[in-house]
């Protein structure tokens, strides 16, 4: 078997102290695999080691080679991914409708879709619409249902 070779992007000693400085162990592991590369071990014997698979120490080898020590450190998932406004722009919005909604007026949730769809300049789901109303804590409000043969002057008696 062949041993994967690493291109001179650091020297033993500094990813020794990238491996011991790492604060998670799946970014240890990465910085471990590179390091044992770094000494000539075949792939298949770096994995026993860092308990992954052989593929996976190449691909660490391959994005280490290709990206660098700084591409090579793992990212975040966090965050918002797929919101077509930020939150301070949703709020924004929602502050501007504010005044509307709370003077009482019938106020329908397809009537803000449309105005996001005007600033985006594209169609939003009506899933992205209510999320985006759950997200900010607004929530549907209703005047009380009446009968249509409620008697006011005997609800007034009781």
């Amino acid at each position: 078997m062949r041993c994967a070779t690493l291109v001179n992007h650091l020297g033993q000693d500094e990813i020794r102290e990238r491996m011991v400085t790492s604060k998670e162990r799946k970014q240890y592991q990465r910085w471990q695999s590179i390091f044992l590369t770094s000494k000539g071990l075949q792939a298949n014997i770096i994995a026993e080691y860092v308990s992954t698979t052989k593929g996976t120490v190449h691909q660490w080898v391959y994005q280490y080679n290709h990206n660098g020590p700084d591409g090579f450190t793992l990212q975040g998932r966090g965050g918002r991914r797929f919101g077509y406004l930020s939150l301070q722009e949703e709020a924004e919005l929602l502050d501007s409708i504010r005044p509307i909604a709370e003077k009482g007026r019938i106020l329908n949730a397809f009537a803000i879709k449309e105005q996001i769809e005007e600033r985006l300049a594209k169609k939003v789901s009506k899933d992205y619409l209510y999320d985006l109303l759950q997200r900010h804590k607004w929530r549907k409000v209703m005047p009380r249902p009446q009968h249509p043969k409620a008697d006011k002057e005997k609800q007034e008696e009781f």
